[in-house]
């Protein structure tokens, strides 16, 4: 039962929790650079959709794991 309301937890924490970041970014500021062409827009979408799906499937196996360990 504590690993079903674990696995429950952290999957509402996921889905509903706001992040909490307080600090702002320490990036250096960098010269504006120009907008992309749509052709570039459209590939630059597509490779951040396959990487957050990526993510997501590695956070799946690491929890997976966790449990069957």
């Amino acid at each position: 039962m504590d690993r079903f309301l674990t696995a429950a937890d952290q999957a509402l924490r996921t889905l509903f929790v706001p992040p909490r970041a307080h600090r702002a970014c320490p990036t250096v500021a960098e010269p504006p650079t120009p907008p992309l062409a749509a052709e570039e827009r459209q590939l630059a979408g597509a490779l951040m959709r396959v990487n957050h799906v990526g993510e997501v499937c590695a956070q799946a196996l690491y929890t997976a794991s966790s449990f069957s360990g």
